[in-house]
């Protein structure tokens, strides 16, 4: 099953790389590549999110190897 992480979730676990390899310092960044990417929108209590999948986190950071 796949998981999926919203942009908090991706920002606090630093799972997007830079083309260094190094994970993206700050949250904008971060919301700027997501908006990017294929994602779903989820309801939370805080109101929608959006959330990506492992799959495409991975396709992200395989562009800078």
């Amino acid at each position: 099953m796949t998981k999926f992480y919203t942009i908090g979730e991706i920002f606090r676990l630093q799972l997007l790389k830079n083309h260094e390899g190094q994970p993206y310092k700050d949250r904008p960044t971060v919301s700027r590549i997501v908006n990017s990417m294929n994602y779903k929108t989820k309801k939370t209590p805080y109101g929608p999110a959006k959330v990506v999948s492992e799959k495409e986190i991975e396709k992200h950071n395989k562009k800078w190897k």
